[in-house]
């Protein structure tokens, strides 16, 4: 225990004690008169420890030798002939050594400055001598305020009134035993605590030294300028205490709590009791101070967490409810306050039980049957729907998802997060009708057109099921001449024709802007399937009066069924039965305007794989599954000068699928131009791999999409040369005739650019276009490929020799090369090679190659031709 300052001690507010002119009276006031704020306390209690009255010295008493030590202590106290006033304590004159007085329950009634001193700076008045004595009297222990032992030896001497003077001897060598002191130091360690104590008597501050060590660690101050930090604390409880007995706290109970909130963010907590006299007066004020830094914040963090969670509660816009042990809510959000129209206060107290609009058992206690025990294996669950009562007696139908777990006593506590289902299915159904419905016709879109489809190929007669669909020939002229709004008007009266004049068991639809659909449960009723067509085609088609004018209409019409959809796995289904009536359409436009055609599987098979085909070759080029093989160029004497490349499609499934399949398909889809991009980029990344002999090979690319006509043509073609390092003077690009006619000027810059750069042009199929030789000789290209249409003949029939022989003699005159395609027979060989042909391609020489097989030929230094008598190195004549 940490005594500070005993015999002056703190006190709160920084006051000293004054000083007086006599030292001996100096002295006895500081050690037997309160001072200050304490001495107006005992004075204003009429508490001991007042200035002790003077009184003569009576005769000693006899006393045995051993009790020598203490004879001069019992020096000068009343005999018992001497009878004081038994009611005033303080009249009991005590020898200047450690001495109280006690009364017949050893009760502490009076004391001296010397044992206060001894007992640590406190006045034990009050206290019971069990609590401060321990052990036997020849070699007692006094427990120090400090909780410290001191040794000392008891003399106890009766007074009159059975009181009794109790005289303490310090043992010389006798030192606080602090063996008393380290179990509560332990303590207050463990719980971060401590305690200090005030004398109000003699206004001295002692800490224990728990308390030190707790101001120590949290680098607090506990005396500053303004005096000790807990004066602030003892001068709140002494305002309590002065105010009178009414306004005292009772006896052994708390005077005061507060908290300490020191520099440094630490949080310290102060109560504060008083202890008294038996009579109830006031002696000194005990403080036990605690860190509660961490409960503060843990507090705070919980407060804020509990905030947010009731903030967001708050915010949420489904309804959330709190039920406790009966049932009963106890809890709500606005939006669930909102949901059932009544305010929190009134829903307060409410059983949930009464807002459910349907009866429930009653066999729970009062608890509605939704309600499940928290012992329940799925104490979590949803309600998919439940309908609730407002407070109007409305009905609202909600999903309620419940929680249900047991509270801190035990008892059951529901949480319920309830939604209004019944706006998510008017709003639900809002969307259905707008994702089935035509906003303009009022007729089922072909959302509700394929709905209906498959609901009724799902029957037991999906046999007898039809789509029947129908496109308004030229429908644009209408808008074109008399504008939207009046065609809107015409396709709002030929869907009301169709509504209206349509066999039974008939749904009408419209698909798009001008194209109507009709689904038929069973077209046996309706006549069969020519006879349905039919009247589909005449309701589309007659004299409509539009803004009072007459517009004549006539439709296309085409039916299926399911035995006109291609042979699957799978029964048809809706969309198979609309895709094989819109193919039926096609066919009815080809023939000719207002035409009927009945689709079979011969004709929707194709249709159908065109458009499986053109996804597949779409997927084939982002992946990559494409393929490049090459036919060799060659010279008179099998030189190979260049390859042209041919692109290859090997079908996961299918297996290889011919250009003559594939390339219709990316005509017709657009996709030409994606791939002339992917044969420009591969073949050009392998022919910068080629091996060459002296001179590169070129590499010759076809090309169908991307034109020169393209405003990105030079850019990309520039793109791909630099970005694989192909050789400009390696490039070929060939152009069929049809695509160079009339070509713009920055087409022709374009060309004529890379032309400058070291690119060669190829017209490919010479002489089967319309260009004129004019016009041949406006391009920047520098060979003519002559036509295989030309070539086969040429050794036989007079007419494609002469023409052989004209493209052969016009690129001369014009400085161009001239390669021949489609070679095949030594014959046509000769006659070419005698026309002045430069170069020859065909199976004569090598079929395609791939990409390894090339690099052979090419590494053997060129191909075999009728020409040459000797076979090449690492060639064999014919082989390829």
């Amino acid at each position: 225990m940490a005594e500070l300052e005993p015999r002056t001690g703190h006190r709160p507010g920084g006051a000293s004690r004054g000083a007086s002119d006599d030292p001996i009276d100096g002295a006895c006031r500081d050690l037997d008169r309160p001072a200050g704020l304490a001495g107006d306390l005992a004075r204003a209690f009429a508490g001991p420890g007042g200035t002790q009255a003077a009184r003569p010295r009576p005769a000693p008493t006899p006393r045995a030798a051993e009790d020598e030590p203490v004879a001069d202590a019992l020096d000068g106290l009343a005999e018992p002939g001497d009878r004081p006033d038994l009611a005033d304590h303080s009249a009991v004159q005590l020898p200047p050594s450690p001495a109280m007085l006690c009364d017949a329950t050893g009760t502490v009634l009076h004391t001296n400055a010397a044992l206060r001193r001894l007992a640590g700076a406190a006045d034990p008045t009050g206290m019971k001598l069990p609590q401060l004595l321990v052990g036997p009297d020849s070699d007692a222990r006094l427990v120090r305020a400090d909780r410290r032992l001191a040794r000392v030896k008891v003399v106890r001497w009766p007074q009159p009134g059975d009181r009794t003077i109790v005289l303490l001897t310090a043992f010389p060598d006798a030192t606080p035993d602090p063996s008393g002191e380290a179990p509560t130091l332990d303590l207050e360690r463990a719980t971060r605590s401590g305690t200090w104590t005030f004398d109000l008597q003699a206004g001295t501050l002692t800490r224990s030294e728990g308390l030190v060590e707790l101001y120590r660690a949290l680098g607090v101050r506990p005396d500053g300028p303004d005096g000790p930090i807990e004066g602030e604390q003892v001068e709140r409880v002494c305002r309590l205490l002065r105010r009178g007995p009414e306004d005292s706290p009772a006896p052994g109970r708390a005077a005061h709590s507060s908290e300490i909130r020191p520099e440094g963010g630490a949080v310290l907590s102060c109560r504060t009791r008083v202890e008294r006299t038996p009579g109830g007066a006031p002696l000194r004020l005990i403080g036990t101070v605690q860190d509660v830094t961490d409960r503060r914040r843990a507090e705070s963090r919980a407060q804020r967490s509990g905030q947010r969670f009731a903030d967001l509660v708050a915010t949420i816009t489904t309804g959330v409810a709190m039920l406790d042990g009966r049932g009963r809510i106890v809890d709500a959000n606005p939006a669930l306050c909102q949901l059932l129209d009544a305010d929190l206060e009134t829903l307060r107290g409410v059983p949930a039980r009464s807002l459910s609009a349907e009866p429930q058992s009653g066999a729970r206690g009062g608890l509605p049957d939704w309600l499940r025990d928290p012992s329940h294996p799925e104490a979590t669950y949803r309600i998919d729907s439940l309908p609730l009562l407002r407070a109007d007696g409305t009905r609202v139908d909600c999903e309620v998802v419940v929680n249900a777990a047991p509270s801190d006593d035990g008892r059951p506590f529901w949480l319920l997060v309830i939604t209004d289902v019944g706006e998510r299915r008017r709003a639900a159904d809002v969307l259905r009708e707008a994702n089935t419905v035509d906003p303009l016709t009022r007729l089922p879109n072909r959302a509700g057109l394929l709905e209906l489809a498959d609901r009724l190929l799902g029957g037991p007669d999906a046999a007898r099921v039809a789509v029947v669909c129908g496109d308004v020939d030229d429908f644009a002229r209408v808008n074109t001449g008399l504008g939207h709004e009046a065609g809107d008007t015409l396709l709002v009266e030929l869907a009301g024709r169709l509504q209206r004049e349509l066999p039974p068991l008939c749904t009408p639809a419209r698909l798009s802007a001008d194209e109507f659909a009709v689904v038929c449960a069973d077209v046996h009723e309706a006549g069969g399937v020519t006879a349905l067509a039919g009247t589909v085609a005449d309701l589309l088609r007659g004299s409509v009066t539009v803004d009072g004018r007459p517009v004549t209409l006539t439709a296309s019409v085409g039916v299926a069924t399911p035995e006109s959809v291609p042979a699957c796995p799978r029964a048809p289904r809706g969309d198979d039965l609309l895709r094989s009536a819109e193919v039926a359409v096609q066919q009815a436009k080809q023939r000719g305007r207002g035409t009927v055609a009945i689709a079979d599987r011969g004709t929707v098979g194709p249709a159908q794989r065109q458009l499986v085909l053109e996804a597949e070759l779409r997927a084939a080029i982002e992946s990559d599954s494409l393929r490049l093989e090459y036919q060799p160029v060659v010279g008179p004497d099998g030189t190979v000068l260049s390859a042209e490349a041919l692109l290859r499609w090997s079908h996961p499934v299918h297996g290889d699928v011919s250009p003559g399949e594939f390339l219709p398909v990316a005509q017709r889809s657009g996709l030409q131009r994606d791939l002339d991009l992917w044969v420009l980029r591969t073949a050009a990344a392998e022919a910068a791999t080629w091996p060459q002999h002296g001179r590169r090979i070129g590499v010759a690319v076809n090309l169908a999409g991307l034109l020169p006509a393209d405003p990105a043509f030079l850019d990309e073609v520039t793109a791909v040369v630099e970005g694989t390092g192909l050789g400009w003077d390696q490039l070929v690009l060939e152009l069929v005739e049809t695509s160079l006619v009339a070509l713009p000027r920055p087409a022709l810059d374009a060309m004529s650019e890379l032309v400058r750069r070291g690119v060669r042009f190829a017209v490919d199929d010479f002489g089967t276009g319309y260009s004129s030789l004019a016009r041949l000789k406006e391009l920047p290209a520098q060979t003519v490929k002559v036509d295989r249409a030309f070539v086969t003949g040429v050794g036989t029939d007079p007419a494609d020799f002469a023409l052989a022989r004209a493209v052969v003699e016009v690129a001369r005159a014009m400085g161009r090369v001239t390669v021949a395609e489609g070679v095949e027979t030594a014959e046509q060989f000769h006659v070419l090679r005698g026309l002045g042909v430069n170069a020859f391609q065909g199976w004569l020489f090598a079929r395609s190659l791939r990409p390894e097989d090339l690099h052979r030929v090419l590494r053997g230094g060129g191909l075999p031709t009728p020409a040459t008598a000797a076979t090449p190195p690492g060639g064999t004549p014919g082989a390829w």
